[in-house]
């Protein structure tokens, strides 16, 4: 019995707690809710009212609605990725920064990463190599030495994952680049024939591709449009984009404008240049063909070859034997 009486005074103790708590919440809200009322209405009033009832003398501040963009997934998983990538980005050595930098300026800046971004996500990708690696390898008493291999394998391709995935962003853009240098030289030298000046061929040129070179050219124009010389603006899309023709290219303009030459002839040699060096190009990507198919031929293609020919043999040749 004495413990039914203990039961029931906490049980009554409790739901006056409870109940308290809630006559308290409820008298805050109200309160509240009083005094945000009148500053609500203050601004519901400068939305509703017209110009018209406006007072000339009042200083009613206009209300601007913060626009939202993006999914809700993009405004908090992503930001607190980004956040957190970023956090992670300021371990980085000062030399590996520019030099990712400079990497992710040639690769054109895929994703938006900086290189501190970068860094982050190689580092978390090696943790999480030596994670799978230590999970392959828990049984420290009895090591497998093909675990051990296949935990190391997994730690090494997880490090050099973002470096080749990186490369191979720059290889592919500069390519382009590159494939399509003749055609806007050949452009260049239309314009510059026509009569336009470089820089007014660069904005013609600009304003029509929607290439990565086009993006180039048209950022060139606008550091020239902000003061930048015409030399500094190509050499900085040079460094930009490291792309070998192209930085031959504006090395001759360069000397062209020092010296004084006609930049149509210039560009019309230079165009016949490049393209000359995009036939060679070609050539040499189609002779490297035949030593690139032996291995899917010999893997491939040429076993599937002998089942076929030497299959119907195969029943006879038992019976001999």
């Amino acid at each position: 019995m004495n413990f039914d009486f203990i039961d029931t005074n906490l049980l009554v103790l409790l739901v006056s707690i409870v109940a308290f708590l809630g006559i308290g919440l409820a008298i805050y809200g109200i309160i509240t809710w009083l005094r945000r009322r009148n500053k609500v209405s203050n601004r519901l009033e400068e939305f509703v009212t017209s110009e018209d009832q406006l007072d000339i003398g009042s200083k009613a501040r206009p209300i601007v609605p913060r626009e939202i963009r993006g999914s809700l997934f993009s405004r908090t998983i992503i930001s607190w990725l980004r956040s957190f990538l970023q956090f992670l980005g300021r371990f980085a050595p000062a030399k590996m920064v520019l030099e990712l930098e400079h990497k992710l300026t040639v690769a054109g800046n895929p994703a938006n990463l900086s290189a501190g971004s970068f860094f982050a996500i190689r580092l978390l990708l090696l943790f999480g190599g030596a994670f799978l690696a230590f999970l392959l390898n828990r049984d420290f008493k009895n090591i497998n030495m093909n675990s051990l291999l296949l935990g190391i394998l997994v730690i090494v391709i997880c490090f050099l994952l973002p470096d080749v995935w990186l490369r191979g962003r720059m290889r592919t853009r500069q390519d382009e680049i590159r494939r399509g240098l003749p055609d806007a030289l050949d452009m260049l030298s239309v314009c510059a024939s026509a009569g336009l000046g470089f820089d007014q061929s660069l904005q013609k040129i600009s304003g029509y591709w929607d290439t990565e070179l086009g993006y180039e050219f048209k950022r060139a124009i606008q550091e020239m449009e902000m003061g930048v010389s015409r030399a500094i603006a190509l050499r900085n899309m040079s460094n930009r984009l490291d792309v070998d023709d192209l930085s031959r290219f504006i090395a001759i303009i360069i000397q062209a404008e020092k010296i004084g030459m006609s930049y149509a002839d210039v560009l019309h040699s230079q165009a016949l240049q490049m393209r000359v060096l995009r036939r060679l190009r070609a050539r040499e990507i189609a002779n490297k063909l035949p030593g690139k198919m032996i291995i899917p031929v010999a893997m491939l293609i040429f076993p599937a070859m002998l089942i076929v020919i030497l299959g119907p043999a195969i029943p006879t040749l038992f019976g001999i034997f």
